[in-house]
């Protein structure tokens, strides 16, 4: 006998089992592409949203804003005209805050704005011991320089020289006003124009609010160079006045001033009331100088462009 391994030979029974593990499988597979005719289909794709970064657009109003723009802007313009013949009371409030927030100092202005028979306006203090300037510890800030702000910054003649943006409706107390925003087209050289928002009523089509600030070439918008204050954003409130016209009434702003002790918050509030029409007085002094009595300067008028630069931007 030859040494080694004798290996078995296949059987009839192995055969029979390799056949059926083989049609098994083919089986399975004829099951597979029954279900699939393309079994290489590729997987759905996700939903994919792009994300902009561009608010959406608010509702349109129920008036073309172009319609509402011409209307406000005459109203302006009918409004500033009216203003002139009223005599009022102002007041002007300036506060300075420590860094603890307690008021630290404090000057105030009041007086009477009254119409003259040579067509000008005059002012008359009424408040005894009024101080003009408040002695911060940065400086000294004039009350009657920081208060001298446009109170008609959009007349039609003016518009031209702004773009305006339709921002949406929003209340205001018992309003519903209409949203612009104003920007300069282009900014002209020692004249302030309106940058802000101003906030329209729905029914009088009137501006009711602004919020802003007054710029011009050669200096950069929020910079105060053209008060000599610190003030720079103004939110002025408009209130009807005989049922015809909105006046401004109301003037706030805030700023802070660095010192070495901290930052101090100074507030200037200036509040305009009691409108009335009356026959024009005897112009005091008569001078030429418009100087009102006790050589309190006169009132500023309702329409006021920068110091030095014309009554009307150029062309």
């Amino acid at each position: 006998m030859r040494a080694g391994f004798d290996f078995p030979r296949a059987g009839a029974g192995w055969k029979l089992r390799a056949a059926l593990v083989l049609a098994a499988v083919a089986a399975g597979c004829l099951a597979g592409w029954a279900q699939n005719d393309n079994p290489l289909t590729p997987t759905p794709p996700r939903a994919v949203r792009r994300i902009t970064r561009e608010a959406p657009r608010p509702p349109a109003p129920p008036l073309p804003p172009e319609k509402i723009i011409e209307s406000f802007a005459s109203r302006e313009d009918e409004y500033l005209q009216a203003n002139t013949m009223y005599g009022f009371k102002r007041s002007i409030r300036l506060q300075e805050f420590d860094p603890n927030g307690q008021q630290d100092a404090e000057a105030s202005l009041a007086s009477q704005i009254f119409l003259a028979d040579n067509g000008k306006r005059y002012e008359r203090a009424t408040q005894p011991n009024s101080q003009r300037f408040l002695d911060t510890k940065s400086g000294s800030i004039d009350a009657e320089k920081a208060a001298a702000v446009p109170l008609f910054p959009l007349l039609s003649g003016q518009m031209k020289y702004y773009d305006l943006v339709y921002m949406g409706s929003q209340p205001l107390d018992e309003l519903n006003t209409y949203i612009f925003q104003v920007k300069p087209k282009r900014l002209l050289a020692n004249y302030r124009l309106f940058s802000g928002l101003i906030y329209v009523d729905d029914q009088d089509l009137a501006i009711v609010k602004a919020y802003g600030k007054w710029v011009s070439l050669g200096e950069d918008e929020g910079d105060s160079s053209l008060h000599d204050s610190p003030f720079s954003l103004y939110e002025m409130y408009y209130e009807n006045i005989d049922g015809r016209y909105w006046f401004p009434t109301y003037i706030r702003s805030e700023a802070y001033v660095h010192t070495k002790d901290g930052d101090y918050r100074v507030r200037l509030t200036v509040r305009m009331t009691d409108f009335k029409i009356s026959k024009p007085v005897a112009a005091p002094g008569e001078a030429g100088s418009g100087a009102g009595a006790g050589g309190t300067p006169p009132a500023p008028p309702a329409q006021k462009p920068a110091a030095g630069s014309p009554e009307k931007p150029p062309v």
